[in-house]
């Protein structure tokens, strides 16, 4: 079985990475500075307290994902429509389709572009960065889960790729309700990436704040006021679980943090942006998640 990454940057150079160590065939598709750099140089991966280099396969030819039988699609959901009508002509009927973006849309993206395709929904819990071309620095857990999102002809696939991530020691489970799985990642950022990205402060600082954990609190109820009219199992124990694990995470950076420091558009229309819009459109409001949506917006525009 040959496993692709779509969009390899971080999370996909640290999974890509695991695999091809524990002798799985692993294709990344990358671009820029950051392809260059993993071509000439190979991939330098710092995980815990050990760096290694490893020579991997790297292209920015879509067409060579028609030889994986999985693809991991690990882009940011900004560039996620750009990269599905890139690959669209090179995946076969019988390829399984994995998504690991932020947010609970990717997955039914999917579903318009491969209608036939087996997909499975992930949810990567990990702090990964890239720090200069070709060298990536993995900080924090690095588990995945996943469920099955569309059947398909390659189902069987997701069997293969669960022992694989096994093999390679990446802690995996296999969802049988993978939109609660989506929902519940969901209402972790919601409540800490765009407050983190706007304070500069870790996430443990701000569930540790009196002030800062009552806009957590209120994005965190709306996120999940949103959730049950839609039917997803998601409630008010999850919010604590959330906020009573995040007091004892350590200093990882967020996302939308590290986006902003890095000039970069955020995922905040598919975060907080999306639990406002879709509230909105109920006629009710959502005042925090608008309000961190807003205020993420504003910054961004500093950069242009």
């Amino acid at each position: 079985m040959k496993i692709g990454f779509a969009g390899a940057g971080a999370v996909g150079c640290h999974y890509g990475s695991k695999l091809q160590q524990a002798g799985f065939d692993v294709l990344l598709l990358a671009r820029g500075n950051h392809l260059k750099a993993l071509q000439a140089h190979g991939l330098r991966h710092k995980s815990e307290n050990t760096e290694i280099s490893i020579a991997i396969s790297a292209t920015d030819k879509a067409e060579d994902l028609n030889t994986c039988q999985v693809i991991i699609l690990c882009c940011k959901m900004t560039g996620l429509s750009n990269m599905l009508s890139t690959i669209q002509p090179f995946i076969s009927p019988d390829t399984l389709l994995v998504t690991l973006q932020n947010g609970v849309e990717a997955p039914d993206l999917l579903r318009t572009t491969f209608p036939n395709n087996s997909i499975a929904a992930g949810s990567a819990f990990i702090g990964a960065r890239i720090a200069q071309p070709g060298h990536i620095i993995h900080s924090a857990a690095g588990g995945i889960r996943m469920g099955l999102w569309q059947t398909g002809s390659g189902d069987h696939y997701l069997h293969t790729l669960m022992e694989a991530f096994q093999r390679a020691s990446v802690p995996i489970r296999i969802e049988s309700d993978p939109a609660a799985m989506l929902w519940r990642k969901l209402l972790w950022n919601c409540g800490f990436n765009a407050i983190t990205a706007i304070t500069r402060r870790y996430a443990h600082d701000t569930a540790a704040n009196h002030e800062t954990l009552i806009i957590v609190e209120q994005a965190m109820q709306e996120t999940v006021a949103l959730a049950q009219s839609f039917g997803i199992n998601l409630g008010e124990g999850d919010i604590h679980k959330h906020i009573h694990i995040t007091l004892s995470m350590g200093p990882v950076k967020t996302s939308m943090w590290q986006d902003i420091e890095a000039g970069h558009t955020t995922e905040v229309d598919f975060i907080n942006g999306y639990i406002a819009r879709k509230t909105e459109e109920k006629q009710l409001s959502a005042t925090a998640n608008r309000f961190l949506t807003t205020l993420i917006h504003a910054i961004e525009q500093n950069h242009h």
